[in-house]
């Protein structure tokens, strides 16, 4: 694999993989304050945040129809999650 075809979707993919995994992950343990809980500060949902880069939240959030203008990536992330349940 080279460079190229990583960054054009193979990081997508993983990207998807690791919100996908979370998501799981929260749901199994109580339904209703696991995503606030996990977006509760920064530190806690830190490895999402640092795996996940601007752009590929952006677009994840624009397909959900999520407004991006001058919001942070723990911002998207949330709007992202709160979408997807």
């Amino acid at each position: 694999m080279d460079r190229r075809s990583f960054f054009k979707s193979e990081l997508r993919q993983y990207v998807t993989g690791i919100l996908e995994s979370a998501s799981l992950l929260n749901n199994a343990e109580t339904p209703d304050n696991s995503t606030q809980d996990y977006f509760k500060s920064f530190y806690s949902c830190y490895p999402l945040l640092s795996e996940a880069p601007y752009n590929l939240l952006a677009e994840a959030a624009q397909k959900l129809g999520i407004e991006i203008q001058g919001k942070s990536k723990l911002e998207l992330a949330k709007e992202i999650f709160a979408e997807r349940r």
